[in-house]
């Protein structure tokens, strides 16, 4: 079924823009088709599908099939931008990704998927050595575990504050991510974190050439203190040419969708309405979510500046806070359930 944006907001129910709208409804007569739109990375001329899938949640499918075939859908609908990391469900996400994208479907695809060597948090890894050498180990599984010869988009997880000058230090992951990339198991190389606007800064600042970063584009973490990722860190990646790749619209697990404080038609119109977003990553573990994504991707509109600002002041007089679970204390990335 091709979408227009009529249908497909007579299908909602529509009630306006700054309150609350239930997700479409879609059944086995009612699929949502066609290709979604594409946005630039960053300084490249490589383009991205505007939503992308999180391997996460992807994992949390009932079963490796059911995996597949909603990773499959995706790719015949035109996404092409697949999240993961190591350490997602001890490598079940990577290993069920692998699979899903076997056969072919992996040319299709761009992968993302990330080096997890922390300082900032305790986290054990089967590796030794410098945190170069442990990063290099890991790839060399994620490969092994991903079924391919090349990650599109290899970084750093999670970066926290206390985790910048070890990554950026004499045989930190730095040099893991250079030397990868020269040998061409990597395309692309970029850092995430969703807690610390100056640590990607600091980051941004060190005048590595990144090609890209996962940081939060999420109306939710706005009515709180994440306001610098959009006031401080969008702009500048913008103009070093960094690709921005939103996550947390949900602010890191249903609550906001299951309680109406937003949709995932809000979700994406609103990160699409920075132009250094390049895709808003969207946690998928059933069929019925991936239709209801890529039905509100076809028919994106990326708000105005002067819409966002009135539906963020509507987030916030609605409670929108509350609903920001990557914000809380002890939240851990990856440990949601569909952000």
């Amino acid at each position: 079924m091709a979408l227009t944006r009529r249908s497909f907001l007579g299908m909602l129910g529509l009630l306006p823009a700054a309150q609350a709208l239930r997700l479409p409804s879609v059944n086995a007569e009612n699929i949502p088709t066609g290709i979604v739109p594409r946005r630039q990375f960053g300084r490249h001329q490589e383009t991205l599908s505007c939503i992308g899938f999180g391997g996460h949640t992807l994992a949390l499918a009932p079963t490796v099939q059911e995996a597949t075939n909603i990773a499959h859908y995706a790719i015949d609908q035109g996404v092409n931008f697949f999240d993961n990391a190591w350490e997602y469900h001890n490598g079940r996400a990577e290993d069920w990704m692998g699979q899903a994208l076997a056969g072919g479907w992996r040319e299709k695809a761009f992968i993302m998927t990330k080096a997890c060597i922390h300082h900032a948090k305790k986290y054990d890894i089967p590796f030794t050595g410098t945190d170069k050498e442990k990063a290099l180990q890991m790839l060399q599984a994620q490969l092994k575990r991903l079924k391919t010869d090349y990650i599109d988009l290899w970084m750093i997880h999670e970066i926290q504050d206390a985790d910048v000058d070890f990554h950026l230090g004499k045989d930190g992951i730095l040099e893991a991510l250079d030397e990868a990339k020269r040998k061409g198991m990597v395309r692309y190389v970029g850092f995430t974190g969703h807690t610390s606007p100056q640590a990607h800064v600091r980051m941004i600042n060190s005048g590595y050439p990144w090609d890209a970063s996962l940081l939060p584009v999420s109306v939710l973490g706005n009515t709180l203190h994440a306001k610098d990722f959009d006031k401080i860190v969008l702009p500048l990646m913008q103009e070093k040419g960094i690709a921005a790749i939103g996550m947390k619209g949900f602010g890191g697990s249903k609550r906001a969708s299951l309680h109406g404080m937003v949709t995932v038609q809000q979700v994406i119109d609103y990160a699409l309405s920075y132009p250094v977003v390049a895709t808003q990553c969207i946690g998928i573990d059933s069929m019925t979510y991936a239709q209801q994504a890529v039905a509100a991707a076809l028919i994106a509109q990326p708000m105005t500046v002067d819409q966002r600002n009135k539906f963020l002041a509507s987030i916030q007089a609605r409670g929108g806070a509350e609903f920001a679970a990557f914000l809380k204390e002890g939240y851990s990335d990856g440990a949601c359930c569909v952000a």
